[in-house]
């Protein structure tokens, strides 16, 4: 049986690409402390284990997966990058310049340590910082290097082993940092900082109406208007209106 189950994943390799997503979301929904997986690190947790029986995934399903994945990322971000631009820009362009060159000196110096070869250094970079798209340059870099089809395989081989156990870190490690380790070393009560730049960065207190309410953890929210209200027998417009500074929006009434 177990046999069967392996011969189908290598053969079909879409399978075993679904079956980590499953797994990966599935495991990624459960926390302890408040830290969690997450559905991105449980995921690849999963496709390595899966990995481990021999599949082979063909180039092109590789290179539609990476850049749907750098897609979705850019799409996601996309919006939020550009208001933070708008916002506070300079602070913000110099704040990531200062990132990029730690990150980068710290993976190089730590690659010249352990005496890793470029697939290994890059795979540590692009893992450790969460960078995916920098899989992509290297990949790139490394094709262009002119070293015999061998080595370049070899490199090549490498890089992805490295991504795949410093990612884990990259991801946890760094959720742990600043959820616990680094409030603690600021002496910083992290949910009180974290509700005070909300509500001086969200338009003001959460109040009925207004816009810190935007977020609810239901979809949708029906109330029961008692005989003599003030919104009954209204229509939707004259009901809105009763409050007219709130960001109120009703649906239906009936």
């Amino acid at each position: 049986m177990i046999d069967w189950f392996f011969t189908t994943l290598k053969t079909y390799p879409e399978i075993a690409i679904f079956l980590a997503l499953a797994l990966g979301y599935y495991f990624g929904k459960f926390t302890y402390k408040g830290i969690g997986l997450g559905s991105v690190t449980a995921t690849l947790i999963a496709a390595v284990v899966i990995g481990q029986i021999g599949i082979t995934v063909n180039q092109p399903l590789k290179a539609f997966s990476f850049l749907m994945f750098l897609f979705a990322v850019g799409y996601a971000v996309g919006p939020q990058f550009v208001r933070g631009i708008a916002s506070s820009g300079l602070p913000q362009a110099i704040f990531s310049v200062v990132q990029c060159i730690f990150s980068l000196v710290a993976c190089v110096v730590v690659a010249k340590l352990a005496g890793y070869d470029l697939g290994y250094a890059a795979g540590l970079y692009s893992g450790s910082q969460t960078i995916s798209a920098a899989m992509g340059l290297s990949t790139d870099a490394i094709n262009r290097l002119g070293l015999p089809p061998d080595q370049a395989k070899a490199l090549l081989n490498n890089m992805p082993i490295a991504y795949a156990v410093t990612y884990m870190f990259g991801t946890m490690g760094s959720a742990i940092v600043i959820a616990i380790v680094g409030p603690k070393l600021l002496g910083i009560d992290l949910v009180a900082a974290c509700k005070d730049y909300e509500e001086k960065h969200g338009g003001g207190k959460k109040q009925v109406g207004g816009p810190g309410t935007a977020w609810t953890r239901w979809a949708l929210r029906a109330y029961r208007v008692q005989p003599g209200g003030k919104a009954a027998g209204l229509r939707v417009a004259e009901a809105e209106s009763i409050v007219p500074d709130a960001r109120l929006f009703i649906l239906r009434i009936r």
